[in-house]
C-alpha cells in the first residue's frame, strides 16, 4: 500500500547531544519539549540514559532507554500516518525530561515519503464522519509542520 509512495523517500539522520541542564517541569524545563513528529514514522535509537516520556491517555510514562548496544529501537508514528489513517493510528506526543546531568545521547531517523506523494485518508479508514483531514502532498504538510513551530523557517 506504501511502498509506492517510498521509491523516493525523504529520510533524516539526526544526532542529538541533550543540554546537561537538570529539568525543571514546573518551570518548564526540558531538555526536549512536548512535541509529535511530523511525518510518517521515526526510528529512535538512544543511549542507557532516561527521560524519554510519551504521552498516553493523560498521563506522561516513561519510555525506558533501550540503549545503543542492545540492537533495539523506540518507533514513534508521526502526524502524516495519523493524517493517513484518519486518526486510527495517532502521533506519539512525546518530551525529554533530565533528572540528572549526565549526558544524554539520541539518534532519530524520521522516514518520509517522495515530496510530492499526495496523503489523502485511506479508503480503509474512512469511517461514518468521513476523513477528517483534507488531502495535502507530503511536502505541504512538511513544510506547513516547519513553519508552525520554528519562527525563522523560510522556504
Amino acid at each position: 500500500m506504501f511502498s509506492k509512495h517510498f521509491r523516493e523517500p525523504l529520510a533524516v539522520l539526526r544526532l542529538l547531544h541533550y543540554s546537561n541542564e537538570v529539568s525543571d517541569i514546573n518551570r518548564g524545563i526540558f531538555a526536549c519539549g512536548a512535541h509529535s513528529d511530523y511525518g510518517m514514522v521515526t526510528l529512535l535509537a538512544t543511549d542507557d540514559q532516561p527521560g524519554l516520556q510519551i504521552y498516553h491517555e493523560g498521563n506522561w510514562i516513561d519510555i525506558p532507554p533501550p540503549g545503543f548496544h542492545e540492537g533495539k529501537f523506540v518507533v514513534n508514528l508521526g502526524d502524516m500516518l495519523e493524517r493517513w489513517t484518519n486518526g486510527r493510528f495517532k502521533s506519539t506526543l512525546h518530551r525529554v525530561i533530565r533528572a540528572k546531568s549526565d549526558d544524554r545521547y539520541s539518534i532519530p531517523f524520521f522516514y518520509e515519503p517522495h515530496f510530492d506523494t499526495y496523503v489523502e485518508c485511506l479508503e480503509s479508514c474512512i469511517g461514518e464522519e468521513g476523513a477528517k483531514y483534507a488531502p495535502i502532498t507530503s511536502g505541504e504538510h512538511l513544510i506547513g509542520k516547519y513553519k508552525e513551530t520554528h519562527a525563522d523557517f523560510k522556504v
